[in-house]
């Protein structure tokens, strides 16, 4: 087994359905190093992202995996190549972490 799995579901506040053909971008990135980008370490994307809490599953390379470094998981919607929701806070994780439950992403508005 080479890989650690993250599931996660994504949910937003607002009680609204999205067009079938929105998309939902999720990734799992490495923010350890200030004043630089974060390192994205895995995605996944969903098609057809129109309802709320959408379960995805983040297949994270074990070599990829830092000892000592932080990770978050972020997340948008987009409609059509149009942003509607993203993640505005950070959803810090351990990839080698063994959740009990699937990690919740809040996503807002935009």
């Amino acid at each position: 087994m080479n890989h650690y799995y993250l599931s996660c579901i994504a949910h937003y506040l607002e009680k609204i359905g999205l067009a079938p053909n929105s998309t939902l971008y999720a990734s799992l990135e490495d923010i350890s190093v200030a004043d630089a980008p974060a390192e994205t370490v895995a995605t996944c994307v969903i098609n057809n992202a129109e309802t709320a809490g959408l379960a995805f599953e983040l297949r994270v390379p074990k070599s990829a995996v830092i000892e000592n470094h932080t990770y978050v998981v972020r997340a948008r919607i987009e409609t059509e190549g149009e942003l509607r929701f993203t993640t505005k806070m950070d959803h810090t994780v351990d990839p080698r972490g063994n959740y009990l439950k699937a990690i919740e992403i809040l996503m807002s508005s935009v």
